[in-house]
């Protein structure tokens, strides 16, 4: 039932080949992979990098919460490099300053100030005005008529208009110029990275950093009350956070912001509307059901289902009967592990109504996400309002496309009739 380190079982040799797919060409459909590698190696080395995957729920849950495993932004760019690294590139330059590649207690202080518009109460004072984006979008893609595609017009919308609001940022219309910028920016987030990534990531990070730049120079003398606002007024009192800190982590926070809600709500809503049974418990009672929903989605089909190498052991860790030794990367896999039937019973069944469910998908420990207040909470009222408004809302196409790739999974594209 385990793996061991470069040996030439055959289930050590075929975990191997699964864990190589899942992070490199993994399939449509993930899952029947995850399953097998989580049966036969829930802890298991790879042969070509040497950096562990862990697949089982409990043992995750713990991993993710262990203090020996840090951040540490140089070995990352080394794994992802494969190689020498040039930290004069613009891209890396940026992603130098992302408070994420930092450790507690530096972590925690530049987390705190730059997280403040997010936490839980915060976020609850913006119900009223996502409710209002909510319905705004919703009435304009139910002014077309027929058929609409709910990524484009919806998904993808909503989060944009909420964290250009959060920031301090002018709402935008339509999709503003620079959001093309952010899937060259976000390859580089990608377990490898090619020469031609780096290029296209340089010229994304000097296009945002010209539009940020333009941005907070505005903001330096607004009375307002926003992320940037709260930052730069900590700044002025000695929070640890430069001009170029605090860039990096604003274009951090709006594309990741971006991403990570517009996939959830695409996978939700298509999730919803190919378990009909379960859209109908929804419709019955939007208030009730649409937090148990949202978790669901989280656990069954969350967009990101693994994360980069940039869990490094600075101690030899025992995991699962395994001892991962210090200088080794760990790598979770959120996708087997939301699906662990010792965790959760039928997990491949999309049960809105299942009880004590607690996703993996936001990470955990200190670096658990900051924003996912702000997700969760967008994403019940977006499934609360769609339920209420249209309950007969069906898919134009069963087979929705979806855009798959090592780390992640989400839709592409979402035509549904509204009425």
């Amino acid at each position: 039932m385990t793996s061991q380190k470069i040996e030439t079982s055959p289930l050590y040799d075929e975990a191997d080949e699964i864990a190589r797919q899942l992070l490199s060409d993994p399939p449509d459909d993930p899952y029947p992979l995850y399953h097998r590698l989580r049966e036969i190696a829930p802890v298991h080395q790879m042969s070509t990098t040497g950096d562990w995957v862990v697949s089982s729920y409990e043992l995750l849950a713990d991993a993710l919460r262990e203090p020996r495993f840090v951040r540490d932004f140089d070995d990352l760019m080394r794994r992802q490099h494969g190689g020498e690294v040039d930290y004069a590139r613009p891209i890396l330059k940026h992603r130098a300053c992302q408070f994420s590649h930092a450790n507690p207690p530096e972590y925690m202080k530049k987390r705190s100030v730059l997280s403040k518009s997010i936490t839980p109460v915060a976020v609850s004072k913006l119900e009223e005005e996502i409710t209002g984006y909510v319905n705004e979008l919703l009435d304009a893609a139910e002014a077309q008529g027929g058929e609409v595609d709910l990524i484009e017009h919806f998904s993808h919308a909503l989060p944009l208009k909420l964290i250009c609001r959060v920031l301090g940022f002018p709402s935008p219309e339509g999709n503003p110029a620079w959001l093309g910028s952010f899937s060259a920016y976000g390859s580089t987030f990608l377990p490898s990275i090619t020469e031609q990534m780096l290029d296209d990531a340089d010229k994304a990070i000097l296009d945002l950093n010209e539009m940020m730049a333009e941005q907070l120079e505005t903001m330096r003398t607004s009375s307002s009350d926003t992320m940037i606002t709260q930052v730069l007024r900590a700044q002025e009192q000695g929070a640890p956070l430069s001009d170029d800190d605090l860039m990096a982590n604003t274009i951090f926070m709006l594309a990741a912001a971006v991403h990570t809600s517009a996939a959830l709500i695409g996978n939700a809503i298509l999730a919803l509307l190919h378990h009909r049974d379960q859209w109908e418990l929804l419709v019955a009672d939007p208030v009730g059901r649409a937090k148990g929903a949202v978790e669901e989605a989280l656990r069954y089909d969350n967009a990101v289902l693994a994360n980069p190498p940039s869990r490094l052991a600075v101690e030899d860790v025992e995991i699962g009967g395994f001892t991962i030794r210090a200088g080794e990367v760990m790598i979770p896999l959120y996708g087997p592990a939301n699906r662990d039937p010792k965790r959760y019973p039928n997990p491949d069944a999309f049960d809105i109504t299942r009880e004590d469910v607690r996703p993996l998908s936001f990470g955990g420990g200190p670096h658990v996400c900051p924003g996912q207040h702000l997700v969760r909470t967008q994403t019940q009222i977006a499934l609360r309002i769609l339920a209420t408004r249209f309950p007969n809302m069906r898919l134009v196409d069963e087979d929705a496309p979806r855009l798959i790739m090592p780390l992640q999974r989400e839709v592409g594209a979402l035509r549904v009739r509204l009425t």
